[in-house]
């Protein structure tokens, strides 16, 4: 475990496999053959496809004692372990929106398409699920959603960060 004050960040992330069954992770009935599992967990992008139940089993990125800009290292961890971020929580200290991988692939990348490409839609999961219901998805794709968790970190460290991810 890392002293709690530290600077760093947790990873949390959503994996939804389709299973082709008729069911949704939610147990609601779909169209047979679109039915997809989801898992939620804590996220070690060294385990890419592995989610954790404690945060205690994933390493967060911890940024060196003597970093002089610490908000300039924030930025740019999120964006190699993420890609583009879209929004930021509440509290200014979680930043989701991030594209998702497709199982072997990785979140970093090149966007494909911009959210709501696929008629029905407004966000990446959203277009996964109605590309989804065009035709039936290969049983086992897997797709990763991730979101970035900063502590530690100033109030103004994090809206630097955020005017450097573009976020303000």
């Amino acid at each position: 475990m890392t002293d709690p004050s530290e600077r760093l960040i947790v990873y949390t992330a959503t994996i939804i496999t389709f299973d082709g069954s008729a069911t949704t992770a939610y147990g609601e009935p779909c169209e047979p053959g679109h039915g997809y599992s989801e898992a939620d967990g804590f996220w070690d992008p060294r385990r890419y496809w592995r989610l954790e139940a404690s945060r205690d089993r994933v390493r967060p990125d911890v940024c060196p004692a003597r970093c002089r800009q610490p908000a300039r290292w924030l930025a740019r961890r999120i964006t190699a372990r993420l890609g583009g971020v879209d929004a930021i929580g509440g509290t200014g200290a979680s930043f989701s929106g991030c594209r998702e991988a497709v199982y072997p692939g990785h979140l970093t990348g090149a966007r494909a398409d911009e959210p709501g490409m696929v008629f029905g839609s407004g966000t990446f999961l959203g277009d996964a699920i109605t590309a989804s219901r065009l035709h039936p998805p290969a049983v086992g794709l897997r797709t990763l959603t991730a979101c970035a968790h900063a502590s530690g970190f100033t109030t103004a460290e994090l809206a630097e960060a955020a005017g450097l991810l573009g976020l303000t």
